[in-house]
């Protein structure tokens, strides 16, 4: 019986550990292959990345094609496309 509260304490802090860092935005950085605005997202394809950038709710960011920036977001699958909810973006030198 004491391995059974044992194995089930493990696992419970387990499946807290990961939805913890699913939660925890990740920095990365990019090149922008290509970059769409419309009236209430902006969506960017980077170069060597199959993820789709998502920024909502965001006015122009004064952002083109070849600009590198460095991003902040949580992942998610939309109709089973990978994209990033981006919730901090900033054009690098």
């Amino acid at each position: 019986m004491k391995e059974i509260k044992i194995f089930f304490i493990v696992t419970l802090v387990g499946i807290l550990t990961l939805m913890f860092l699913t939660q925890v935005p990740h920095e990365q950085t990019g090149t922008i292959k290509s970059i769409r605005y419309s009236e209430n997202k902006i969506t960017i394809h980077l170069e060597n990345n199959n993820a789709t950038l998502i920024i909502f709710n965001s006015q122009s960011l004064n952002l083109k094609s070849g600009d590198k920036i460095s991003f902040e977001g949580k992942f998610e699958t939309y109709r089973g496309e990978k994209q990033i909810i981006v919730n901090k973006i900033i054009k690098s030198n």
